[in-house]
Formats: C-alpha cells, sequence, structure tokens
C-alpha cells in the first residue's frame, strides 16, 4: 500500500469519499477491517466475547451443603471467608502456576454467591485417623477440593509448599497458596481452633458450622491467610492469599508460665491476627445463616 506524504509524517487523513491521497486504498482497508471484525464475532474470537465466556464458565452458580445438625461433615460444600480482606477463596482457572502438576492460583474475592470458583468439597485425607464419624474434628486432617470448570479439568486440591527461589507468593514473598490437580501430601490441611490458648482443649472436638477457624498446612506448619494486598485478574481486583503465621507481637509471658507449672513449652500463647482467621460458610450456617455465636478471637498485630 502507498502513503501519501502527508500520511507518513502523521498527518491527519481523509476519508475515503474525499477522493484525495489513497483514497481506494483507505476504502479497501475499511472493507477489510469490517470484514475481520464480522468473522471474528461469528467465531466467538472477539476480547469482549472471549472474556464474557471466560465469566460465564467460572462464575455457574453451584449449592452450598445445608449442616442442619450444626457441625462440619466430609462431602460438605462450602465457602472460605477471610476476616482481614472479606473476600471469598476462590480459584482463577486462567492464572496458571509451573509446578509438578496443573496448578492455579487462589485469591480472595468479593463475590459472595456460591459459584463453581468459590465453592470446595470437604475431603476425608485418612479413613484410618481414629474418628468413627463423618464429621470434621479439630486437628483431623483433610483435604478441600475444587471441582473441575473452564481450564480446570480434574479436580484440584487447595496445596501449598515451602518457599524456594520460584515458588513463593507473587507480591508478599509468602508461601505460595494454589490448587493443584492431585491430592499429593502437600495438600493436607487442620483445621484448628482459632484461639491458641484453648487450642489444646479443643483438639478432637467437632467443628462447628459458620465458626471462625485457623488452617494449618501439615507439611510446612504454617497457616493460611490473605491480607489485604491487591491482586488484579479477569474478575477485577481481589486480593492475595498465601501461608504465614500472623501472630500477635506482645509478649506472652510463656517462661513465666512454664516455672508456675501453668502451662509447657507446648503450647503457644501468640494470638492469631486476622488474615489468618476463616469461617466455613454453608448453606444454613456462616453467612447469611445461622451463627454458632462463637466469638472471633482479638489479635494484636
Amino acid at each position: 500500500m502507498q502513503f501519501t506524504p502527508q500520511q507518513l509524517t502523521g498527518g491527519p487523513r481523509f476519508h475515503h469519499r474525499t477522493r484525495l491521497g489513497n483514497w481506494s486504498e483507505d476504502l479497501e482497508l475499511d472493507e477489510i477491517r469490517l470484514k475481520d471484525y464480522l468473522k471474528k464475532k461469528e467465531t466467538g474470537s472477539l476480547i469482549v466475547t472471549a472474556k464474557q465466556q471466560q465469566l460465564e464458565a467460572s462464575l455457574a452458580q453451584v449449592e452450598l451443603s445445608p449442616s442442619p445438625e450444626g457441625f462440619l461433615q466430609f462431602g460438605h460444600r462450602v465457602m472460605f471467608l477471610s476476616h482481614q480482606s472479606k473476600g471469598f477463596l476462590s480459584a482463577n482457572a486462567y492464572d496458571p502456576v509451573q509446578k509438578s502438576q496443573d496448578a492455579w492460583i487462589l485469591t480472595t474475592g468479593p463475590n459472595g454467591y456460591p459459584c463453581v470458583r468459590n465453592v470446595f468439597e470437604l475431603e476425608r485425607a485418612d479413613y484410618h485417623d481414629g474418628f468413627d464419624d463423618e464429621c470434621v474434628h479439630y486437628g483431623q486432617n483433610v483435604r478441600c477440593k475444587i471441582h473441575p470448570f473452564s481450564k480446570i479439568e480434574t479436580p484440584a486440591y487447595l496445596h501449598s509448599e515451602l518457599v524456594t527461589a520460584l515458588a513463593a507468593a507473587k507480591f508478599s514473598r509468602h508461601q505460595e497458596v494454589t490448587v493443584l490437580a492431585a491430592p499429593t501430601g502437600e495438600t493436607l490441611w487442620q483445621v484448628l481452633y482459632p484461639d491458641t490458648q484453648a487450642r489444646f482443649e479443643m483438639e478432637g472436638e467437632p467443628v462447628p458450622a459458620g465458626s471462625p477457624v485457623v488452617l494449618r498446612h501439615v507439611q510446612t506448619g504454617s497457616f493460611l491467610a490473605s491480607d489485604e494486598i491487591p491482586y488484579n485478574n479477569l474478575f477485577g481486583m481481589e486480593f492475595e492469599v498465601h501461608c504465614f503465621a500472623y501472630y500477635s507481637l506482645n509478649k506472652t509471658q510463656n517462661l513465666v508460665g512454664e516455672k508456675r507449672g501453668d502451662i509447657t513449652g507446648d503450647h503457644n500463647l501468640r494470638k492469631h491476627g486476622l488474615p489468618n482467621i476463616w469461617t466455613v460458610v454453608t448453606a444454613t450456617h456462616g453467612l447469611g445463616g445461622e451463627s454458632t455465636g462463637e466469638p472471633i478471637p482479638e489479635a494484636n498485630q
């Protein structure tokens, strides 16, 4: 295509109807652009159409499991609400991570409607763990499974691993948290009582639905957390999810308590910060449902 000296220097471009300059080439170029647009619209390859299809695939509605007995049970489909970011734990099928298996990034988002990207199923990790019923107990190993949707073609499990040069959270550089397409040893978690001073006494008790909890990663000993660290993606501005122990910084007088015989070195008296506190939401307990009435433990950060 030939261009006029005015066009080559960035000057104003006449409409092809003016019949000045390269009006014939300009007319042909407009027709080519129109045909290209109509073809992309017909095949659904327009950027706006592709984004709409991705959103529709990721926001398909899913029903939460009811908890009429008031306790969490294996097989329940639940949501995890962060007390710090006020967002729900969500998977992004369009943000993959390089791992030994297929993996995708997790964030916390403001969408409170249960959908395929923010509903997890509680799965029992070991059927010989010493508990006879189907209730989830404090300190019991569990897996949190998300069902296939969009580009996640197989069930994926809540996963974390130690910080390395190639594996760390994008912004905070803490322990990275993803969903992994294989139930490995790095996908084991424990639901713990949020108050560290009463945690020992609550060990082995059933977990009430809709109550605040702490999720501990079994292999690394760190805790699932979400802070108000912006993470922009397809769904807008969400917040980063990682593993880190947000303990309070005040003095707990551990040595004094050990000297008196009140506690032992096994007791962790530092309180968890809000980034480590989560509410497990079911259809009947938690957000918009009944409350267990348990207070959220205060934390000094």
